[in-house]
């Protein structure tokens, strides 16, 4: 992702409605799937680190991202020390070092994304849980993910399948930013019968204070949601899944 995005970004993760309702999101599954007390954490791609600072509230947590752009927005809110610049497909770390591996929206941007879930594989402890959101539908594509540097957006069952043959075993998938849906679709229909003439700017649609609130509510609701039921579409793909094996664990200690 280019440094213009980034630096964007880091503008409205604290009050736009997707960034703060998918933390709520992330919230509720890291709490019911939570594979330990006091679990080592990775955050891949880490980004401003608002997802990463939420993480820690559940145990040790370690972000990286291949952006030093971004690591400096991170440390900018406050996060330093267990920061590491790497990508997604060589992480820096041992092999079964974390009980809990979160990767949101990054294996979209990844050339190989089976070598990305692979490496995640790799650093995850026996019997510990991956947690990846990913974009939807391929035909939502549009000028905003070509902006992000996205290779693909996927589809429910498609995420599933490459998340069982990295070695994982699936514990829920679940579509997101479901009610929303239909807007955002026709937003994406409109602008491809009049696109943005600049075609490398995101597509962030400020919204007034009380629409934005109302489509965080929303999404919240959603959160709720999602611990009872998978949603049947959105924008978004959530999956959890656990590594598949379960040999005697090895105690490592983190570099």
């Amino acid at each position: 992702m280019r440094d213009e995005e980034i630096a964007a970004m880091e503008q409205v993760e604290d009050t736009y409605w997707w960034h703060v309702g998918r933390r709520q999101i992330l919230s509720r599954i890291v709490r019911r799937f939570l594979p330990t007390v006091n679990p080592t954490i990775l955050d891949v791609g880490c980004g401003a680190g608002r997802n990463l600072k939420l993480l820690g509230e559940f145990g040790q947590a370690w972000g990286i991202d291949n952006s030093s752009a971004s690591l400096d927005a991170a440390r900018r809110f406050g996060l330093s020390g267990r920061l590491s610049r790497a990508t997604a497909t060589l992480l820096p770390f041992a092999d079964e070092t974390f009980d809990l591996v979160t990767s949101l929206d990054v294996l979209e941007h990844l050339d190989n994304d089976a070598e990305g879930l692979g490496e995640l594989w790799r650093v995850l402890a026996p019997g510990g849980v991956i947690l990846i959101a990913v974009p939807a539908y391929r035909f939502l594509w549009s000028e905003h993910d070509e902006s992000l540097g996205h290779r693909r957006r996927y589809v429910a069952s498609e995420l599933h399948a490459k998340v069982g043959n990295a070695g994982f075993d699936v514990l829920k998938r679940s579509y997101a930013i479901t009610f929303a849906f239909p807007i955002i679709l026709g937003f994406r229909i409109f602008r491809g019968l009049f696109p943005n003439v600049d075609q490398t700017r995101s597509a962030y649609v400020m919204l007034p204070k009380p629409i934005n609130a109302f489509f965080t509510r929303l999404v919240e609701f959603e959160a709720r949601l999602m611990e009872f039921v998978s949603l049947p579409l959105g924008t978004s793909i959530f999956c959890v899944a656990r590594k598949n094996e379960n040999p005697v664990r090895r105690s490592r200690a983190i570099p």
